[in-house]
């Protein structure tokens, strides 16, 4: 039998109005569906993506464990969570690509 993959959550909102919680629970519900174990959870609460990484310190400590190699799997609400434009977008990717 296969070790479960390690996953972590990143969760965003823009605005102090809204929460995360729907997002943890259904990314917590869909790494549940694939056997994953959900290792750490980044938040970033009433912040937009449009800001850069070092206004959002969730998005910030997420990228720093992917330097360490700390899990398998970013699971995130959708691609905008991550950067709302797609040059951020690319270079989150870059960072995760060249990480493995």
């Amino acid at each position: 039998m296969s070790k479960a993959k390690t996953v972590v959550l990143y969760l965003r909102v823009s605005t102090g109005e809204q929460t995360v919680e729907n997002q943890r629970q259904e990314l917590l519900a869909a790494a549940e569906r694939r056997g994953w174990r959900v290792v750490a959870e980044f938040c970033d609460e009433g912040v937009s993506g449009a800001n850069g990484r070092d206004k959002r310190p969730g998005f910030d400590r997420l990228c720093r464990a992917i330097v360490w190699h700390q899990f398998d799997v970013v699971a995130a609400w959708s691609v905008d969570r991550l950067g709302r434009s797609l040059q951020d977008l690319v270079a989150f990717l870059g960072e995760l690509r060249s990480s493995r």
